[in-house]
């Protein structure tokens, strides 16, 4: 179990898949599954299947495309499939039932709206292997319709969504081909990518999202791909980063077990140790990753460190703390902050220790 969910953090960490637009996409967010299914057939477990599999999913309308992520892809031009609900829907029996599930959902289906129905050929089947068989845009919603009956209604944001993984990377901290250094990586310097990461990267790491449009605007991949590199080197003997007068600064990598390690920044003088640090950590359990990755400025007067757990339902930022390395070779914490796990409402709280 351990080497399979190990083999699941390494597709996390070195899945690529970037997508490349001149546009920025609209996103539509998940909203509900309808309250009943339109010909009164009620499933509960249907409805909370359609619930579980769809409540983390969001539209992305860019470059004539809806993506379902993760799910499949529809071709969609504004406005060109207008119809009426009895052309569509061929009898009155049937448009009344539609009209009463829409109103019970707060929609009011009008004389006019945009459909698209699935059909079994190349591009649509993904959809409908997914359960899906038709997509109404009414107003600020797209609606699916089921083969279960039931309607999974998305809505769309209040805002244009310019936050996008075409035109956004964090803070700008990613550099095609970053030569890696022992120094660590210079995002962690900045202390809101606690926030945007708790954010940005609500998904788990079983796999699943590896090929998630939203996969390349979390954070942590960049970090992940950035430290690959120190799981695979050993430490025979002490690796010196770092001489400043009568300081060496060097690292030590302690084993725990064959999944469970440690890297430790000391500070020496004149041979003797005058303070260490956990600086770097990688502990894989059956169910969960745990890592700590860290940032040392060239001047070695500041550190940063950034602890974050993966599982196979989410990815939470547990802690961010800031230290000074002081005139005598100790390490002094400036500012710290710790993270709650994340709540049913997908929130992680955070607070200034």
């Amino acid at each position: 179990m351990k080497k399979n969910f190990l083999t699941l953090i390494l597709l996390f960490i070195f899945s690529i898949g970037i997508v490349h637009s001149n546009e920025s996409p609209d996103i539509w967010d998940y909203y509900k599954v309808s309250k009943n299914s339109v010909f009164g057939n009620e499933s509960d477990y249907d409805r909370e299947i359609l619930t579980e599999k769809y409540s983390r999913i969001k539209l992305i309308l860019i470059d004539g495309n809806i993506i379902v992520d993760t799910i499949c892809l529809i071709h969609y031009e504004t406005s060109t499939n207008l119809t009426t609900p009895l052309s569509y829907w061929k009898t009155p029996e049937k448009v009344e039932e539609y009209k009463k599930i829409f109103s019970e959902e707060g929609i009011l289906l009008g004389d006019q709206f945009e459909a698209i129905k699935f059909t079994n050929n190349h591009d649509d089947n993904l959809c409908l292997e997914a359960g899906l068989t038709d997509l109404i845009k009414i107003d600020n919603y797209f609606v699916f319709l089921t083969k279960s009956d039931y309607l999974i209604i998305f809505s769309k944001q209040l805002k244009k969504n310019n936050e996008s993984p075409i035109t956004y990377r964090g803070f700008n901290y990613q550099v095609p081909n970053r030569e890696f250094s022992w120094f660590g990586h210079p995002m962690l310097t900045n202390k809101k990518i606690v926030e945007d990461m708790n954010k940005k990267c609500d998904f788990p790491t079983d796999g699943s999202y590896s090929d998630s449009y939203f996969a390349n605007e979390c954070d942590l991949k960049e970090l992940g791909q950035y430290f690959g590199k120190v799981s695979d080197t050993s430490f025979n003997k002490k690796k010196e980063i770092y001489q400043k007068g009568e300081y060496r600064y060097n690292l030590t990598k302690k084993q725990h077990g064959e999944f469970d390690f440690e890297i430790f920044l000391n500070i020496e003088k004149n041979n003797k140790l005058i303070d260490n640090l956990s600086i770097f950590k990688e502990k894989i359990l059956e169910s969960a990753a745990f890592l700590q990755y860290y940032y040392i400025d060239k001047n070695f007067k500041n550190i940063w460190l950034l602890n974050y757990v993966g599982s196979d339902e989410t990815r939470d930022i547990e802690k961010w703390r800031h230290y000074k390395i002081d005139n005598s070779g100790h390490f002094k914490l400036l500012e710290s902050i710790s993270c709650k796990h994340r709540d049913r409402q997908r929130v992680v709280k955070c607070q200034k220790d």
